[in-house]
């Protein structure tokens, strides 16, 4: 068996579409016989060069007809991907093996995989399909190469397809395969630079109603770490302070778990497309959705990160359909980030559920039994009669909203702008 691994180059980008099977006319399938016709002429009236012309004509068209239908015979594809998980940015690399499982050789062949807005595949333009050639794969030959790929859009990409092409040497005729590849890549928000905000010494972690406190033992100490903005006096560690120049403070032994419930309400950001009748118009407006739905989901990821680094256990719910057109269950609080990094992977702009459903189950649930933080676009009459209405049930709830209104001030202090957690330029905050 001849195996034989060696790395591949990968034609630039190139701009116009890959053509289709192509085939000439006098290759076609039926063409050999219009080639025997004139073989049997050459015969008839003993016309040597018609005889000897058309005889390696029909020797000619069966090699190629040949070939060109075993070539892609057992070829066999594969692909090994280094991460599946990613940030938008972060780039990765895909393990691509070519094996020719058979005896016929293959004289070129051209690999080609479908173009993806979310992922970008070797040097190619974005948009654009990622297609290299090889060389003389022989016969029981394995080819491998590495791909360098780059996260440009959040989501959930498959790998999808990836199109085959051989043929004879000459190209006369080719013929072309696809074949499907396993592997889904999930591209999370951008990290962003965000202060996530202390929590009250007197929240009741998992404890309901207004009843209870911060519940830890002040006898048990887990360690010590940099002051943070909201830290009690008592808990300054001041011999350590002191050894490194820096105010540290004690961190306590929890008796419960903190844990903290993010909600998402997409009802702010779904898109009409009717807003405008002016293309130009519809387009910068669903161009600035998509850009602040965007950013909103790297504050959450990027706050979720923040938390879990301070060992708090992070949950997420909202009211959106995920990449598949379901509706998304709620992840209850956990110390493993990655469910609740996939879950912000997956959702969409669209709304499965209304809000004030949404946040009626959460509380028949007893979601809110811990801190619970709702991001939206802006907080509705809905928003402000809902909290009205159940605030002796709740024991910590913030909304945090991109654009202020009338009932963000009337919940003044169960509303905070996204502004807030935000240290760079506002510009960001409205998707410019």
């Amino acid at each position: 068996m001849n195996e034989e691994h060696k790395e591949v180059k990968a034609d630039r980008d190139y701009e116009e579409e890959v053509p289709t099977n192509e085939t000439s006319l006098l290759f076609e399938r039926y063409a050999i016989w219009v080639l025997i016709v004139f073989l049997l002429v050459g015969v008839w009236f003993r016309f040597v060069p018609l005889i000897i012309v058309s005889l390696f004509l029909v020797l000619l068209s069966f090699i190629i007809i040949v070939w060109k239908k075993k070539a892609l015979n057992s070829v066999q594809t594969t692909i090994e991907l280094s991460k599946t998980r990613i940030f938008v940015d972060e780039e990765f690399e895909i393990k691509a093996l070519v094996y020719n499982d058979k005896w016929l050789p293959l004289v070129w062949m051209e690999w080609e995989l479908p173009k993806s807005n979310g992922i970008l595949f070797g040097e190619t333009k974005e948009g654009k399909a990622y297609l290299i050639r090889l060389l003389w794969l022989l016969w029981y030959q394995k080819v491998n190469w590495t791909i360098n790929g780059q996260g440009l859009q959040r989501g959930v990409h498959e790998m999808g397809q990836v199109t085959l092409r051989s043929g004879d040497g000459f190209r006369f005729a080719e013929t072309k395969q696809t074949n499907q590849l396993q592997g889904t890549i999930y591209v999370y928000p951008k990290l962003i630079a965000v202060s996530v905000p202390a929590f009250r010494p007197s929240i009741q972690w998992g404890a309901k109603g207004k009843q209870g406190g911060f519940i830890e033992d002040p006898l048990l100490v887990n360690g010590i770490r940099d002051y943070q903005a909201g830290d009690e006096f008592r808990r300054f560690n001041w011999r350590a302070s002191a050894r490194t120049g820096k105010l540290q403070t004690n961190v306590y032994q929890p008796v419960v778990t903190e844990r903290v419930l993010m909600v998402i309400d997409v009802e702010g950001f779904v898109m009409d497309y009717s807003a405008y009748e002016d293309p130009k118009q519809l387009k910068e407006y669903i161009a600035k959705k998509i850009a602040t739905f965007e950013w909103l989901l790297s504050v959450i990821g990027t706050v979720a990160v923040k938390y879990k680094e301070r060992g708090i256990h992070i949950g997420v719910s909202s009211n959106v359909l995920n990449h598949a057109g379901q509706k998304m269950n709620t992840l209850p609080p956990s110390a493993n980030l990655t469910p609740l990094l996939d879950y912000l992977a997956s959702v969409t702009q669209r709304m499965g559920v209304q809000t004030l459903r949404m946040l009626d189950e959460l509380l028949h649930e007893g979601r809110f039994s811990s801190p619970v933080f709702i991001f939206c676009d802006h907080i509705t009459k809905e928003h402000y009669f809902w909290y009205e209405q159940n605030k002796q049930k709740l024991t910590e709830i913030v909304f945090y909203y991109r654009e202020e209104t009338e009932y963000a001030v009337k919940l003044a202090t169960r509303a905070k702008s996204l502004e807030s957690i935000l240290p760079t330029s506002r510009l960001q905050l409205k998707g410019s």
